[in-house]
Parts: C-alpha cells; structure tokens; sequence
C-alpha cells in the first residue's frame, strides 16, 4: 500500500511540473517550427519588395490549426509576387506549414481566413514569424 501512494506521488509531482513548465515539444514539431522560422528569416531581405495586402490571422492558440492553414493559403499568393531566387525558400515555407498542420489537432469554433484584417507583407512577415515563435513555447 506503502508502494503505490510513493508512486502516486510521484506521479502527481510530474504533472504539476509538467503544468508549470509546459511539456516539450515532440522532436517533430520542434524540428518544423525551427525550420520555419528560420526559412521566414530568409525571406526577411525581400520583404519590403513585396506589396500584397493579405489576410493576417491573430495568433489564437486555440486555433493553431485555422492560422497555419490562413497563412498557408496567402503563402500561395507570394509566388508571382517573389524574385526567383527565394521560390525555393517560399517552397519550403509552405511544405513545412502544411506538415505542422499535419501535427495539430483542428480547433473549433474558429474564425475564418477571411474574417482577419489584411495586412501588408511586412507585417504578415512579422505575425508569421511571432506565431511561430509562440509556438514553441
């Protein structure tokens, strides 16, 4: 009896700290949001030749699923819009957002692409680039 109330415990003290300090991210997923923001940091130079007003989801995290696929879905728009040397980059922006989608469970009751206000691609940039940072947190 002794044995399962030390194991209970024990099990209790993992989930609080898990609670207060967050669970890590699954390698995966890590590897993905790394990768992400580190290919924004690449089109960080061609940002200001970009003149696009798209929509720009807030970063609910509830509705991580319906952001990434928001900001997938304007992704598409940059391709005619990109000089040729970073569609390779724009390439791996978008299979990298559609395999973190992958990973996340789809929220509910979440508000369309279009529900967002549109901004110019510097600041879609730079909502991209924060949201992906709170993911790994």
């Amino acid at each position: 009896m002794m044995c399962k109330v030390l194991i209970f415990s024990c099990i209790s003290a993992v989930m609080l700290m898990t609670a207060a300090y967050g669970a890590s991210l699954p390698p995966e997923k890590d590897g993905l949001l790394r990768a992400l923001i580190s290919d924004l940091q690449l089109l960080e130079k061609s940002k200001d030749k970009i003149d696009l007003d798209l929509y720009t989801p807030n970063d609910k995290k509830e509705c991580s699923w319906q952001t990434l696929q928001c900001y997938l879905t304007e992704m598409h728009l940059l391709e005619d819009e990109i000089e040729n040397k970073d569609i390779d980059n724009l390439q791996n922006i978008k299979k990298n957002l559609q395999s973190l989608m992958d990973l996340i469970h789809r929220g509910t009751e979440c508000k369309k692409c279009e529900a967002n206000g549109k901004k110019k691609f510097p600041a879609f940039h730079q909502e991209l680039k924060n949201f992906l940072i709170s993911m790994l947190k």
